[in-house]
Formats: C-alpha cells, structure tokens, sequence
C-alpha cells in the first residue's frame, strides 16, 4: 500500500511538471522561429537597400539629390526621403509579410512593428534597421502575455559607380551641343527639366477605404496598375497627385521608375512625344 500511495505522489508531481515542460519548449522553439522570420525579412530589406548606396553615394559627392542625372534612377532613394526612414520600412516590412498566421504572436500584427531609431543613409553610407515589437505567448506563459524584442541588421551600403547613358555613339562635344532631356524606361514622352513632377511623383499611401474617395490632379479617379495588381495584401495603397493608377506595392516598377538621358533629337526619333507639363520649357 505504502509502494502504490508513493507512485501516486510521484505522478501527482511527475505529469504536471512533464506538460509544463512540453509547453515551455514549444513556446520558446516558436519563439524563436518567429526571430528568425523576422531577422530574415531585415536582411532582405537591408539587401535591397544596399544596393541603393550608388546613388547616396554619388548624391553625398556631386549633388544634393540621390537620384540625380547622374545616377539616372528614380526609385526607392525618393521613396525614402518622401516617407521617412521609418515609414518606408513599415511599408517594406507590411509588403513583405503581409497577413501569414506567425503574424499572431505579434502584438497588433504586422502594424505592430516599430522601426523607431533606424537610419538609411542618414549623412553617409552607414544603415541601420532596428525594429521592436511585442512577442505574445500562447496560453499567457508563465503569467506575462508578452515580452518586448528588438532585433537589428547594420550593414554599409555598396558605393559602386554607374550611369545610364543613351545609345548614340556621339562623343562628348556633339552631346554638349545636343538639348538633353529625360525618359523613364516605360514611358513615352520626354522631360526637358529633370526635377519634373511626372519624374518625382509625390507618392500618398490610401488605405482601401480611401480609394474609392481618392482623386488626382485632374479630378479623375484611379485605376489598378497592371504591373502590380494582386501583389500587395490589400492593406494599403499608393497613388500619385499626377497618376492614373493605383498601386498595391511600393515596389512597383511603375513607382520606381529608371530615367535615362538622350538628346531631344534621338528622343523625337524614338517616338518620344514632348511631356504635357515640361515639355514646352527650356531648362
């Protein structure tokens, strides 16, 4: 009797303390394959921004703008500045993950991700992507719902060198002579002044709501882009003053546009009609 009743006890003490133990290892394994999800979304977006050094780079030495003529890009360098350093890694990071079920063991989801105190190229080539959330438990562990966690990736941009050039094989005094203006990649008119606004759109994040709402410049509504539809997660939009379209990634090639320099000559000979805004002006 004394054998069975001490069996009992050693039960009593033995399951209680194996299920705490299973619990606590599955929190903690979930724990971390959510950091590693995380740190792996900053590497990515690191990635992307590290590409971008050319044009900081080039920006710090020569001019003012990232995205100069020089460096003959229009892209995430103005997305950066127009949105903020936070702001825009929000955006990424809300792109990136959108609404995969991991997301529950974030307080407030993917909105729940804070990058306060990160910098992009804030006065040199140095990036710095520090983020910060809530990490909720399952089953309220050990009595405290959540922890705060905060993970960074620093990293150098590449400050390489490049510029777009147009395809004639007129040397350099001939080019001079030549009236230079600018085209985006996609595009089929010619800018005469490089810091037009159809070059530099003033991008507006919508959310789906506002859309329906939301007009441009001319009054007219937007429609889906065709490049980035069913992209995004519906969380939230992007749309220009000047624009037709709506876009459902920050990332759209349409947003990130590639301008390149030619002479007016080769432009007109391309089929490039004068631009509605710049067109008619002399730089």
């Amino acid at each position: 009797m004394r054998r069975k009743g001490s069996m009992t006890v050693e039960a009593a003490f033995v399951v209680p303390l194996s299920f705490f133990a299973v619990v606590v290892f599955l929190n903690l394994f979930l724990f971390l394959q959510v950091q590693m999800r995380v740190q792996k979304e900053l590497s990515s977006i690191g990635g992307e921004v590290m590409a971008l050094g050319t044009l900081f780079d080039k920006a710090k030495t020569e001019v003012s703008d990232p995205d100069s003529e020089e460096t003959g890009s229009l892209g995430i360098g103005t997305l950066i500045r127009q949105l903020g350093a936070e702001a825009y890694l929000s955006a990424k990071m809300t792109e990136k993950v959108g609404g995969e079920s991991w997301l529950r063991h974030i307080r407030n989801g993917s909105a729940g991700f804070s990058f306060s105190g990160s910098s992009l190229y804030n006065g040199n080539m140095d990036i710095r992507i520090l983020v910060s959330y809530s990490y909720v438990f399952d089953n309220a562990l050990f009595g405290i719902g959540s922890i705060p966690v905060k993970q960074q990736v620093v990293a150098r941009g590449f400050s390489g060198s490049g510029r777009t050039k147009s395809e004639s094989g007129s040397d350099e005094e001939e080019d001079e002579e030549k009236t230079t203006v600018y085209v985006t990649e996609n595009g089929t008119v010619f800018h005469r002044l490089r810091d037009c606004t159809y070059l530099k759109p003033d991008i507006r994040q919508v959310t789906p709501e506002e859309l329906p709402n939301a007009r441009n410049s001319s009054g007219h509504k937007y429609y889906e882009c065709e490049y980035c539809r069913n992209k995004g997660n519906g969380a939230i939009y992007y749309i220009t003053p000047y624009g037709e379209r709506f876009h459902t990634t920050i990332s759209c090639q349409e947003l990130l546009r590639k301008v390149s320099e030619l002479s007016e000559e080769e432009a007109v000979e391309k089929g490039y009609r004068p631009c509605s805004k710049c067109g008619g002006k002399e730089e």
